[in-house]
């Protein structure tokens, strides 16, 4: 850590996974870190989340990898089954270079932010819920940052880790389009059968594409992503019938799970929509990171990678840099390909899926070949 940013003032905005982590990595580099979440209370869905392998190897930089390893479900297998559940293809999923962690790990996302949440309050990290700031003024040393509630503050470092749909990047950078990739997702937890100990994905059936993910010893829960309407909006309950309709053409695995969809509080249905920030994301002292600079599907389950792997980059370039104003530009440059990988990987499987048939089409060969490149260090 430089002596200018020892001890400096840092405002993250957004208790997600991507503002939790930051806050970790930030206060672990000497900085004095208050973190503001709009919601009443700082907690995620009640669905799983796959983290693949450079999740992981982030959950470890910030000192946390044990921790999310006891809670979730880690995995070294990618099956590939077809509609009748006999098995297609497999292969080892990539471990981080250079690490003995597991290529995948499976965890119901409260327990993942339990742990993350624990830990940014164990680095030092003030915490504030019902708050968001309404407007940011960008000065060549700091940040002033005006609050909904109407008080003002200055910060050394602004970090917009507010979302798709993040206020910060708006009030940096103005509207920016989120583009609908015509699609969603339902994940329904469910209990794990003894002989899932691996990522399982089905071979689509026309446009409908299921799979999945262990979360615990005694669960694990499924995706099914299929076209879908923007404006979409079925109740619980009609989530639930939705979910059972689609996965009808899928034996094997499904025969055994099917008759357990049946409570609404088991189901979350999500629509895919993506953005990419242009490099640079930073104006002067403030800066967007994960979801608020560059949004994926989910096809890759590297979102939260890329999320973690922010903070991680983003604390280290502060600690490097001879000042913030240097570190928030290198950040960006170091991370913007990356993630643009990401966004546009996963956008051509998601399209894939949408609009299956052509010839060019293959699934198991991107997969495995962008699992690979994410393994890489960042």
């Amino acid at each position: 850590m430089t002596t200018e940013n020892t001890g400096a003032r840092a405002l993250v905005v957004g208790a997600g996974i991507c503002g939790l982590a930051a806050s970790i990595a930030l206060a672990g580099e000497g900085l004095e870190v208050e973190l503001v979440e709009r919601q009443t209370d700082i907690e995620a869905l009640g669905s799983g989340i796959t983290l693949i392998g450079p999740a992981l190897r982030a959950l470890r930089m910030l000192g946390v990898a044990d921790e999310c390893l006891a809670e979730g479900y880690g995995v070294t297998t990618f099956e590939t089954v077809d509609v009748h559940g006999e098995l297609a293809s497999s292969f080892e999923l990539p471990s981080p270079v250079g690490d003995d962690l597991p290529g995948m790990l499976g965890i119901m996302r409260p327990a993942l932010h339990r742990v993350l949440l624990d830990q940014a309050y164990r680095s030092g990290a003030t915490i504030r819920t019902r708050t968001r700031p309404t407007s940011l003024e960008v000065r060549p040393d700091a940040v002033d940052v005006t609050f909904d509630g109407g008080d003002r503050a200055t910060y050394d470092l602004v970090v917009g880790a507010d979302g798709l749909r993040s206020s910060v990047r708006e009030l940096l950078f103005g509207p920016m389009p989120q583009r609908f990739l015509g699609q969603g997702c339902v994940r329904v937890t469910l209990p794990r059968p003894a002989r899932v100990t691996g990522e399982i994905q089905y071979q689509p059936a026309g446009d409908v594409f299921v799979g999945f993910t262990p979360t615990s010893a005694q669960s694990m829960y499924m995706y099914c992503s299929f076209p879908l309407a923007e404006d979409c909006r079925p109740t619980p309950v009609e989530i639930v019938e939705l979910v059972r309709r689609k996965t009808a053409p899928f034996a094997g695995l499904l025969d055994e799970v099917r008759d357990h969809m049946v409570d609404p509080g088991q189901v979350n249905l999500a629509r895919f929509h993506t953005v990419l920030a242009p490099h640079p994301w930073s104006r002067g002292r403030a800066v967007i990171v994960g979801d608020a600079a560059h949004c994926p599907a989910p096809q890759l389950a590297a979102g939260a990678a890329m999320c973690l792997e922010d903070a991680v980059a983003l604390g280290a370039e502060v600690a490097a840099a001879p000042s913030i104003e240097d570190a928030l530009p290198a950040f960006s440059a170091r991370r913007h390909d990356r993630c643009r990988f990401v966004v546009e990987t996963s956008s051509l499987l998601s399209r894939w899926q949408t609009y299956p048939g052509s010839s060019d089409q293959d699934h198991e060969r991107v997969t495995a070949d962008a699992f690979a490149v994410l393994s890489e260090p960042f």
